[in-house]
């Protein structure tokens, strides 16, 4: 197989590992990058809540318009290039926060597509028995934790300064990586698409709503951790690398928990896989309020399996349960409003909280844990046979 034209599980292991290296740059250091910059706690709430913001509005406005499988390779190559432009233009960036809220718009409408597109490639060649999914997906994770990891060595050494350079070359290697194309290439099956419904009429559904107000308090827990956890540690004493290494071990625990979910969760009801995520939400965002020593930190850590991989597998799982048509409306739902707009807001919120109360703001996330703990979706939305998720 020529290099130029790799194999389906290829082409997605390289480009899963360039987009991935440079979002474990961005998610846990791009916060590190607006407080070197001067930004204050609560501009920099504002500036990474008006990026979240743009992801809700491109994934329920474009990314459903690339549905074909002849669409998905040439939008990749489009997001890929627009990514890399945005991130070397960051490197121009002042401490003013309109450009930095317009720049966090241009690269969230670019980030919000790229994973959606990607796992559509993904799950084309999937359902053509052509690639295993987990397999491709898992180099994205492990590069995830390479980029945390090496990004805390390098911000130890270099300062904060070195974020964006790093974020911006993966960015660009990623594009260059898309512009190979995997043989064969994504095409046909559409006349196999299942008509949509309007996204609307889906969300009015009773069990719905309830669904997309606990996975929104679930995922939107993480708001501060994502926004401001970094912070928090490094004004608490802990060194660059240590804060990498923590956020390495999150994902690193995500990964197991996404391969052991299936033998281990496979037959416990979406209901009760959402209670298990709630209270471990309330142990670990109490632990990450209560304490900055290290081995506190690592047992709140451990958790993310919990937090984040067990409500994405039972809001998968809930998914899958569905009727075919309204799979990729749930789908859209999920990504643009629990991930999207909720998370936004939250995370504009904690820029307020941690302004205020600095790592005391943990303790408000932990809340968001106890209403899921009540929250009921009916019985036979939860009664399905057991699938692997994978995010």
């Amino acid at each position: 197989m020529s290099l130029l034209r790799p194999s389906p599980y290829r082409w997605l292991s390289f480009y899963y590992s360039a987009f991935f290296f440079s979002f474990g740059v961005y998610l846990p250091f791009w916060s590190l990058w607006l407080a070197w910059l001067g930004l204050s706690a609560d501009d920099i709430g504002i500036v990474i809540g008006a990026g979240v913001m743009a992801r809700f509005v491109v994934n329920l406005t474009i990314t459903p318009r690339f549905h074909l499988p002849r669409h998905l390779l040439p939008a990749i190559r489009w997001l890929s290039f627009l990514g890399a432009v945005a991130g070397f233009v960051h490197l121009a960036a002042s401490p003013n926060l309109f450009v930095l809220s317009a720049l966090s718009v241009f690269i969230n409408c670019v980030i919000g597509p790229s994973i959606p597109v990607t796992d559509a490639i993904a799950n084309h060649y999937h359902r053509r028995k052509l690639l295993d999914y987990g397999r491709a997906r898992v180099w994205g994770s492990i590069a995830f934790i390479v980029g945390s990891t090496v990004t805390g060595w390098l911000v130890e050494e270099f300062g904060a300064g070195i974020i964006v350079p790093v974020a911006a070359t993966a960015m660009l290697v990623g594009w260059g990586l898309s512009l190979m194309t995997p043989h064969p290439s994504p095409k046909g099956e559409e006349t196999d698409a299942p008509d949509r419904p309007p996204l609307l009429s889906v969300l009015k559904a009773p069990h719905v709503i309830t669904f997309m107000v606990i996975v929104s308090l679930l995922q939107s827990s993480h708001a501060a951790y994502y926004a401001f956890s970094s912070i928090h540690w490094t004004q608490s004493g802990l060194a660059d690398s240590t804060v990498g290494y923590l956020w390495s071990l999150g994902v690193g625990v995500e990964v197991l928990m996404f391969a052991v979910c299936s033998r281990f969760f496979g037959d416990w009801s979406v209901q009760t896989l959402f209670r298990v995520a709630a209270l471990s939400v309330i142990i670990r965002w109490t632990l990450t309020a209560w304490s900055t020593d290290v081995n506190v930190l690592i047992l709140a850590q451990s958790l993310h399996g919990f937090t984040f991989g067990i409500t994405h597998i039972a809001a998968m799982r809930y998914i899958q349960q569905q009727p075919a048509e309204r799979i990729m409306a749930l789908q859209a739902l999920y990504n643009a409003l629990a991930l999207g707009a909720v998370m936004a807001l939250v995370t504009m919120l904690s820029g307020e909280l941690y302004s205020s109360f600095s790592g005391s703001s943990f303790f408000v996330m932990a809340a968001f844990g106890l209403p899921v703990l009540f929250l009921s979706l009916p019985a036979s939305k939860q009664e399905a046979p057991s699938e692997e998720a994978t995010g």
